[in-house]
């Protein structure tokens, strides 16, 4: 074992051989008063000793105090907080309720997770998502994220995120435990989260806690609402891209609750309300686009130490372009491609407090991720009998699972969580039904399954006054098509107060990514397919160093933030271009893809924010780097990766005004993405389209990109006495015209038609967009 791990934990052990002073630990949980949520994060401090801890992802905590002359603080932002005296008197577990407040301006450990958590996280609460302005009023998390340092999106209107030089598919996305494959709707437009129904958010992009595995960019954690089991109620939207619905209230009163949300597509019903009968004779051609998403959660509280929770999710997205064309005489013919995909999560857990000191939860999950891309022809004769040919390429893959985790505080200075993980996972890439002839039909293969186990110890010491190192290790086991791979993944946390609130922090962690994901950008809007690492692909590393520098000012509420980070990758594939993925078989896509590449990427990330008074906003910038080099690709030599984005500048800002109005706005600029353009073309001497030729990948750049959102939300109250609120705003302001893509073509002489040139226009696709949202609360 390397010599800091030894000296780490033998600090540990001696720690806990001093933790038998007599001394008195209260654990419990912390709610809302009002809906009964278990609150994430709600800081439970000893006010005279100085110490203090933060629930878990459960509303649980375990403080250790002296047995008289001391009280606790309970506080979390937005709510009243509450002292707990005659603490030699408490019970187990104990429960203690908090009381929102309408004066929002009072600071708390919550808004300022930053500053104790791991160097490279950050939470974003629910509210401050769903008050920044959005494409036609739909607040969206991940597009919140992006307003972040180190966080950048694709081009305009995509919903995925480029973390630190990752790809989107290098980013680990959890929904109440359960990987979600596919995270768009609407092709990306916005994501398929539904604000309503979450509770919290937490980005993970520096020090990786040693109990998230299996991506190397970044970790997205996500946990629904438990649901209110006070009272019923809920709420209503009305938006131009979607309705939307949420109920939620007691099963049984302070035991059992639910919460259901639903979304349904404009689109989609727009459609359905538009279908009419094909002429007899003529042509045309027709665009159905729907979506709709579906979350729910039920929990039960067995008793003070026991809970269950169950937790579902289930998303489509369709999408068909139909060509038809009629004669009048009876013949008709239809051609139709078509594009579906779509996500399925459930969770089982149970959540157990065995003693005072430790806490645990287990958890089934499953997960399945379908995408499909469609080809339909139909010929109709009223002669003769119809004429039908299909094919259809469907990818997917599927996965059960089972966590069991301890979290143990055998003193205030310590504190451990440990377990393991174990997945199935079960590929099914590219089976394809098809009756055209000279076709290969593989739709009767099996799926490809690979199995996957990690064990892990994460600790939190607090070594001396104003030290705290993150230790921790977790052991990754991954086996497909009779090979295993076995991968240790140490991680480092560390911080040290300064003085005059400041704190520097630091981090290391190795990441290991054991699936790909390959990808058909002509096709439509998400034909994809995920794969598992083979003998020819194995498992992509990186390894990631990062420092940062915080400061806040506790009365003005006023944050800032400074990180720096150097990061490495191997074992990384890329697709040669023109690659088409819906013609292969589930055992060839390895003989394609180019393999064995590297990666290189830094960056310096700042941000100040503010988060208290009438007045909340942020800004954030980054300078950055990420590269490639690949065997084969620009004769061997570095070149950038196709989002590496030099700057990244976002600013967000709101304003109450009294108690009915907020004002939002939120600028982002992002240098243009690099694009491989053609630098000559071939010529024919029978004059016909020349080809491109290219010399380097990656050799240009798009122009810039940058918008201006703003919005309004009103408060009202109904003639029946219910809360609702009305939102306006627009979208990309002065109309900036972002591109999209680029599209090449060959100029040609006014008088011959001879080739001259090439022409490079620009794309673009969202103009200026007003919107507006109403929400009625019951």
């Amino acid at each position: 074992m390397n010599q800091p791990f030894t000296y780490i934990f033998i600090l540990l052990f001696i720690s806990i051989a001093q933790a038998f002073a007599q001394k008195i630990t209260v654990s419990g949980t912390v709610r809302d008063a009002a809906s009964g949520e278990l609150l994430i994060g709600a800081s439970v401090s000893d006010s005279i000793a100085g110490t203090g801890v933060q629930t878990n992802a459960y509303g649980f905590f375990s403080i250790e105090v002296p047995s008289t002359g001391h009280h606790l603080k309970v506080s979390y932002v937005g709510y009243s907080p509450t002292q707990i005296t005659s603490i030699s008197d408490l019970g187990f577990p104990l429960e203690v309720k908090l009381y929102q407040q309408n004066n929002l301006n009072e600071i708390s450990i919550r808004e300022n997770k930053n500053f104790s958590a791991p160097i490279g996280s950050l939470s974003i609460p629910i509210h401050r998502i769903k008050a920044l302005p959005a494409l036609l009023g739909e607040v969206d998390v991940l597009k919140a994220l992006s307003y972040t340092p180190g966080v950048s999106t694709g081009t305009e209107g995509s919903a995925g995120l480029y973390i630190r030089g990752g790809t989107p598919d290098q980013n680990l996305i959890l929904l109440d435990e359960v990987p979600v494959y596919n995270v768009m709707h609407l092709g990306g437009f916005f994501s398929v989260f539904n604000p309503t129904s979450l509770k919290s958010v937490d980005l993970y992009k520096g020090a990786f806690p040693a109990r998230y595995g299996g991506r190397l960019a970044s970790v997205i954690d996500l946990t629904m609402k438990d649901g209110n089991n006070q009272k019923f109620g809920g709420e209503v939207g009305i938006g131009l891209l979607n309705q939307k619905l949420t109920l939620e209230g007691p099963l049984i009163k302070n035991k059992a609750s639910f919460i259901i949300s639903g979304r349904v597509s404009t689109l989609g019903l727009t459609s359905l309300f538009s279908l009419r009968k094909k002429p007899r004779s003529g042509t045309g051609e027709e665009r159905v686009y729907r979506f709709y998403d579906l979350n729910a959660k039920f929990n039960y509280q067995i008793n003070k130490t026991d809970q269950v929770y169950i937790s579902l999710y289930n998303g489509f997205d369709r999408f068909k372009y139909t060509e038809w064309s009629a004669s009048g005489n009876g013949k008709e013919t239809e051609t139709a491609i078509g594009n579906n995909w779509g996500n399925t999560t459930a969770t089982l857990r149970y959540s157990k407090v065995f003693s005072q000191k430790l806490f645990a939860r287990f958890a089934v999950l499953y997960s399945k991720y379908t995408s499909e891309f469609t080809n339909d022809f139909q010929d109709k004769n009223i002669d003769e009998q119809p004429v039908n040919f299909y094919r259809h390429t469907n990818a997917g893959v599927s996965d059960w699972g089972a966590k069991i985790q301890f979290d143990y505080f055998p003193m205030n200075r310590i504190g451990l969580k440990f377990g393991v993980d174990g997945t199935r996972h079960s590929f099914s890439p590219f089976v394809t039904k098809s009756n055209y002839n000279g076709l290969f039909d593989n739709s009767k293969e099996g799926r490809l399954p690979a199995y996957q186990m990690d064990l892990y110890v994460d600790a939190d010491i607090a070594v001396i006054s104003g030290i705290r190192l993150n230790p921790g290790l977790r052991y990754s086991i991954y086996k497909v098509s009779g090979r295993t791979f076995h991968n240790p993944e140490p991680r480092l946390g560390s911080s040290y107060s300064l003085s005059n609130n400041w704190k520097l922090k630091a981090g290391f962690s190795v990441m290991n990514q054991y699936l790909h994901q390959l990808t058909n950008n002509g096709f439509g809007f998400g034909y994809d397919a995920w794969v598992p690492s083979t003998d020819k692909v194995v498992p992509s590393r990186a390894r990631q160093l990062s420092l940062g520098l915080y400061k806040i000012f506790p009365h003005s509420g006023w944050e800032l933030s400074l990180e720096a980070y150097v990061k490495r990758q191997k074992n990384l594939i890329d697709y040669p271009d023109g690659t088409n993925f819906t013609g292969l078989l589930a055992d060839s896509w390895d003989s394609i893809v180019i393999k064995n590449g590297i990666g290189r990427g830094k960056g310096l990330e700042f941000m100040v924010a503010k988060n208290i008074g009438k007045f909340k906003g942020s800004l954030s910038y980054t300078l950055s780097k990420s590269e490639r080099k690949f065997t084969g690709i620009n004769d061997n030599t570095w070149f950038p990766m196709k989002y590496d984005r030099r700057h990244n500048v976002s600013l967000t800002a709101g304003y109450a005004i009294g108690n009915k109005w907020t004002l939002n706005s939120a600028f982002i600029y992002q240098t243009g993405h690099a694009v491989t353009l053609p630098v000559a073309a071939t010529l024919t001497e029978n004059n016909s389209d020349p080809k491109f030729i290219y010399d380097y990948r990656n050799n240009g750049r798009v122009p810039g990109f940058h918008r201006l959102d703003i919005g309004a939300v009103k408060s009202l109250t109904t003639a029946r006495k219910r809360n609702a609120e009305l939102g306006i705003g627009l979208y990309n302001v002065y109309n900036r015209k972002n591109p999209l893509y680029l599209d090449l073509k060959i100029q040609r002489s006014n008088t011959d038609f001879k080739p001259t040139g090439i022409s490079i226009k620009q794309v673009s696709f969202l103009p200026i967009l007003p919107y507006i949202s109403y929400t009625l609360k019951f």
